[in-house]
């Protein structure tokens, strides 16, 4: 239903009676919406999903407490450098494939820009969207978690500004401009929030022309400040994809040095312990791709639902919303504007009081700001864990649509692949195993963020008991984000009686 027509055909009529009738057609449109959908039934009740889940976290606790022992932790960062036989014959590879690898990139990038300008202008018929909203939003999150950090290589910003800043010309104007040390990456958490509201409240995201419009003014913004502050300088404080998919990519098991042409192998997670603490603005940024994904789930549960319509029905916002209405602003991309805002801010001031109570534990020189910074990166794997329980079906069956547009990107007729006929496959991924990826995936995630902490813990603070007692408020936190995580996730899955 088109609430914002519907809203603009009845522009003058009373604001009890609008807010009221919106009130009706959404509890119509969210029952149809919530029950007609396949889901898993559950053998037993869903609260001992969710209990065994919390226990399990704080039970990976008592066991990191009991068998990890203080002078370990520092031997948890070491790697290892490939230094086979073929090692001369792979670095070789190495440098023809790179080329290679930045040439596709920036051949995806122009299919994306003119299939979004001059193909079906269909969310499911154009390529645009489906590389965008799937292969790279989602597997490259996958990619940079589980493999390495890819990002660096393939980011087309980066290589198509790399082509011209070695121009004479625009080579000594390039970062004549010092980047102001007090805005640190505060950029990068405006950039994201505001895609995270594209890609979750936006109505025009999916669009392809809209998209790609947003797309050219975003690499016109990104050369813009690679230009004022410097390459670099600009990836590391401005470009939020970047540092992102930098953050992730510290999880993986492997690592290249560049200026060694080298490549390391290293235990999963590593990475993420840091020997200083990240700034607040950086520490924001990972709990605003938190509190994102998170939002992200709630918006389908019918909790969610439920507190829209108590919020249409509450007489002394009647009329503050009717004015919104009137001024031509959709109620309901409003109020999922305000929950995306929201929630990130909720995730703030409790990731600060946790860092708080944890400071005042350690009885160190640690203050609030170098807790928070210290440990917000044993976060990363609760995000990359939510990232797969909330995505991956949907990258399996949106991603499917890429087969066939690949062959015909320009809806012109072609063939290139011999794949225009590929079917969309539905049943690659059933409702109990998305169930089933859900819970192991949460599980998993938040445990290995447990045994981080416990570490950076141990590194941290001058006694093993020092680091049990600060570590309490933060496994609590974990233990009920766990459970919170896994109640979101079942709403729209499971069917429990």
């Amino acid at each position: 239903m088109d609430y914002n027509l519907w809203f603009k055909q009845r522009s003058h009529v009373n604001k009890i009676f609008t807010c009221s009738l919106l009130f009706i057609a959404l509890n119509i449109s969210i029952a149809a919406a919530h029950g007609l959908g396949v889901r898993h039934q559950l053998a037993i009740p869903l609260y001992y999903y969710i209990l065994g889940a919390g226990l399990t976290v704080g039970l990976s606790f008592m066991v990191a407490s009991v068998f990890l022992k203080q002078e370990q932790t520092d031997k948890q960062t070491f790697h290892w450098r490939y230094t086979g036989a073929g090692q001369q014959q792979l670095s070789h590879m190495v440098e023809i494939a790179i080329p290679l690898i930045k040439i596709l990139s920036i051949i995806t990038f122009l299919i994306i820009i003119f299939a979004g300008r001059y193909g079906l202008q269909s969310p499911t018929q154009n390529l645009a969207p489906i590389l965008i909203w799937s292969l790279w939003w989602v597997g490259v999150v996958y990619i940079q978690a589980l493999v390495g950090d890819i990002w660096r290589l393939v980011n087309p910003w980066s290589i198509w500004f790399g082509l011209f800043e070695k121009m004479p010309f625009f080579t000594k104007y390039i970062g004549r401009i010092s980047y102001p040390k007090k805005l640190s990456c505060w950029p990068a958490v405006v950039i994201f929030w505001f895609f995270a509201w594209l890609e979750q409240v936006a109505p025009f995201a999916e669009q392809p022309q809209p998209l790609v419009q947003l797309i050219l003014v975003y690499s016109l913004i990104t050369w813009a400040g690679m230009f004022t502050f410097g390459h670099d300088v600009w990836l590391k404080r401005g470009e939020a994809f970047s540092l992102l998919f930098t953050y992730l990519a510290r999880m993986a098991p492997t690592t290249y040095k560049a200026d060694q042409n080298r490549l390391y192998l290293r235990p999963l997670g590593v990475g993420l312990l840091v020997r200083k603490p990240l700034d607040k603005a950086a520490t924001c940024l990972i709990l605003t791709l938190l509190a994102s994904v998170t939002f992200d789930g709630f918006r389908d549960t019918v909790f969610w639902a439920d507190l829209v319509h108590w919020l249409l029905a509450q007489p002394m916002l009647f009329k503050p919303l009717f004015k919104i209405q009137q001024s031509g602003i959709d109620l309901l991309l409003f109020i999922e504007s305000m929950g995306l805002l929201l929630t990130p801010l909720f995730f703030f001031l409790s990731y600060g009081l946790i860092s708080s109570l944890a400071a005042h534990l350690s009885k160190s020189v640690q203050t609030t700001g170098s807790m928070a910074g210290y440990f917000v990166l044993t976060l990363v794997p609760i995000s990359f864990a939510y990232h797969i329980a909330h995505y991956l079906s949907f990258l399996l069956l949106a991603g499917q649509l890429a087969i066939p547009l690949f062959s015909d990107p320009f809806n012109m007729g072609w063939d290139l692949l011999g794949t225009t006929g590929r079917q969309l496959d539905v049943g690659i991924i059933g409702i109990s195993t998305t169930w089933w990826v859900a819970v192991g995936a949460v599980v998993i995630g938040h445990v290995y963020a447990v045994y981080l902490a416990h570490v950076m813990a141990l590194r941290l603070l001058a006694t093993k008991k020092t680091a049990l007692i600060s570590q309490t408020p933060l496994i609590i936190l974990m233990i009920c984000y766990t459970m919170m995580s896994l109640w979101i996730l079942a709403q729209p899955i499971v069917m429990n009686d």
